[in-house]
């Protein structure tokens, strides 16, 4: 891919995926696809239950419990403006969909079957998950009254 001429394609390697992936990347690189993607997914979930607090909960509710629109305990900005309020609603739905359509079918699944390509590519995208999430920051207990749900 260019971005148009004279430009260079830039090449990622592996070894440059958020550090989170770090404990998938073995697993990858000795060709079990579908446990490396399990892991790093689940890693990112658990990423966010402690971030917010919340290890009671897992999977899709931690994640619409900690990035609701209405009470977050975490944020990705001020939510303001239609631009940010759709940021943060999107980096929502994209995490109920890395754990809907990606974790919950790799933990209950024996063989999913990803490529080397598919897996390294769901690796990069919850690389980028990752990054966004180190740019959220904890919303204070006292500006939401419910516990950070929506209700």
């Amino acid at each position: 891919m260019t971005k148009g001429e004279g430009s260079s394609v830039t090449t990622l390697h592996i070894e440059e995926l958020h550090g989170e992936l770090h404990p998938s990347i073995g697993l990858y690189q000795d060709g079990h696809y579908d446990e490396a993607v399990r892991k790093a997914s689940q890693r990112f979930i658990n990423r966010i239950r402690k971030r917010a607090g919340r290890l009671d909960l897992d999977g899709t509710a931690v994640i619409e419990n900690s990035f609701s629109s209405k009470n977050p305990l975490l944020e990705l900005n001020n939510r303001k403006t239609p631009k940010e309020r759709n940021e943060h609603n999107g980096f929502r739905h994209l995490g109920v969909g890395l754990a809907l359509g990606l974790r919950n079918i790799l933990t209950h699944e024996d063989y999913y079957g990803l490529t080397a390509t598919t897996a390294l590519e769901w690796m990069a995208f919850i690389s980028a998950m990752h990054r966004r999430l180190d740019e959220a920051r904890q919303v204070a207990a006292e500006q939401h009254g419910n516990n950070g749900a929506d209700g």
